[in-house]
Order: C-alpha cells, then sequence, then structure tokens
C-alpha cells in the first residue's frame, strides 16, 4: 500500500513552522493508536516554508529603513504594531501581488518537486494550511480542479526551476489529491479579491467549491475568538451546486485569548483527531 502525504502549509509571519509541523504531526500519530512505524509505513509529510528570502529579506529592509530605532525599543507598544504591520500584513500584501507571486509559486513549486516520484508510484495526498496558508492551498486546489493548471514558476535566478508536469503527471496530482484541512483561515475573506463573485445582486451564488466527489472532504477547522478565522459552509452553500461537496465547517476552542486562538491550532487534539478520521476512514 502506497504512502498518503501530508502537505503542511503555514501562515504569515512564521519564518520557522517546523515546531508547528511537528506538534501536530505527534499529535495525528497519537490520534491514529498506530505504533510508530505502522504510523509512518502509512503517512510521510512534506513541510513547505515560503516566508523565506527574498520576502523575508524585503520585510526587513522595509522595516529596518523606515523604523531604525525601534527594533530595540522593546517596551514600546508602538514596535509590536509595527511588527505585525511589516512581518504579517506584509505577507498578506505580498501574497495578492499583481507581478510576481512569490509566496504561491514556492509553494506550489515545493508540492510538485516532493510528490513527482511518489505519485508515480501511487501515492496520494492532501493538505493541512493554517492563516494565510490557507489562501495558498484553496488557489492551489482551486486551479488544479477548476481551471486544470498549476502556477509553476518559470527559471528564475531566486527559485530553482523545476520542469512543468507532463499531462499524465498533472492527471496524477488531480486524480491522487484527495482531502483539504484548513485551520484559521481567511478564504472568506481572501474572495473579495475576485470582483466577479460579488458585483451582482445576490453575493457568492457563482462561487465553485473545488474540493468535490471521489469521497473527497473538505474541513475547515475555526475557533470563534480568532478574529482571522472565518466559517465558509454557509457561503459557499449560496452556489447550490457545492451542496453536494462535503465542507464542514468545525468548531474548536484553541486558546482564550484572540492571538492564542489564532495560533494554537496545531497544538490542538480535537483537530488531530478529526483530521486522523477522515484519512482512516476515507484514505
Amino acid at each position: 500500500m502506497e504512502k498518503h502525504y501530508l502537505i503542511f502549509i503555514h501562515g504569515m509571519g512564521e519564518g520557522n513552522p517546523s515546531e508547528s509541523y511537528e506538534d501536530l504531526w505527534r499529535l495525528l500519530m497519537k490520534t491514529s493508536k498506530l505504533a510508530k512505524s505502522d504510523f509512518e509505513s502509512k503517512f510521510a509529510r512534506i513541510d513547505t516554508a515560503w516566508h523565506t528570502p527574498p520576502l523575508s529579506t524585503a520585510a526587513q529592509t522595509l522595516y529596518d529603513d523606515a523604523f531604525p530605532d525601534l527594533r530595540q525599543q522593546t517596551l514600546n507598544p508602538m514596535k509590536y504594531v509595527r511588527d505585525f504591520m511589516s512581518f504579517f500584513l506584509g505577507d498578506v500584501i505580498a501574497y495578492v501581488s499583481e507581478d510576481v507571486n512569490f509566496i504561491r509559486r514556492r509553494v506550489w513549486q515545493d508540492i510538485w518537486k516532493s510528490l513527482q516520484q511518489p505519485l508515480s508510484q501511487g501515492a496520494s495526498y492532501s493538505i493541512i494550511a493554517h492563516s494565510l496558508g490557507c489562501a495558498v492551498a484553496f488557489d492551489y486546489v482551486f486551479n488544479l480542479w477548476e481551471q486544470n493548471e498549476l502556477f509553476i514558476p518559470k527559471s528564475e535566478p531566486i527559485i530553482e526551476p523545476v520542469p512543468e508536469p507532463t499531462l499524465e503527471e498533472f492527471g496524477r496530482l488531480q486524480q491522487q489529491c484527495r482531502h483539504l484541512f484548513t485551520m484559521g483561515s481567511p478564504i472568506g475573506l481572501f474572495l473579495m479579491r475576485k470582483g466577479t463573485l460579488w458585483m451582482q445582486e445576490y453575493p457568492f451564488t457563482q462561487l465553485r467549491n473545488p474540493v468535490r466527489g471521489d469521497g473527497r472532504v473538505w474541513l475547515n477547522f475555526w475557533d470563534s475568538e480568532d478574529p482571522i478565522a472565518y466559517p465558509l459552509g454557509k457561503l459557499f452553500n449560496r452556489n447550490k451546486e457545492n451542496e453536494k461537496c462535503e465542507l464542514v465547517d468545525v468548531p474548536v476552542n484553541t486558546g482564550f485569548f484572540m492571538i492564542d486562538s489564532h495560533t494554537r491550532y496545531w497544538q490542538n487534539y480535537q483537530v488531530a483527531q478529526r483530521i486522523m478520521e477522515v484519512l482512516k476512514v476515507r484514505g
């Protein structure tokens, strides 16, 4: 039996997401009730990291040139406001880049490079994403299933070039992609990017859920105290065609404060349990 690969995509401002990835991986192993060797024979993990140079370098340059004396002022509340604006909100602005969408290209290339050989051997995969990473993941599956294309970067010095998938390889990417799991997702807000979805008398009635058919599931985890998380079921069901899709909003309690509520999905037992229930039953 071929492995099922879990692609982890982090959110805004996370320069070193490996600890969060490892936390959820351990919880998934625990909730699977499998021995470590058995779990690792069934599942593998692909870690993506997009908050890297040149994006991180650009954000730091912007901050240092604009506020050269602020970094050391740890007691100044404005320092933390500027940090958020530069290193968190800055990622969001970079993601809606009109020319070079580095974040999307970096993640999608990592997915293809990591999956090219396993998919040829019959492996399958699902995506687990957090925060801004949810928008990245949604764009990926939407392009994969609705647009029948991928955003593969061309040869540029900032990213190692990777050949585009052949028609057969692209078919594997489509057919062997299984489920989508989003945590603390701003996807609802990001739908405002596309004016054709809401510039009508009844907004979002043309919105399509790409996660459909072949027993696929989309679980959208959200904490009511998380200001970035949006439930999505009702919004997507404005298009009656989406009622056939299995999109489930899963309320969880990840923390007692707004920041904790947004960042601790990776450490939440219920999140891991619900994900593993889907993977064990539906593969």
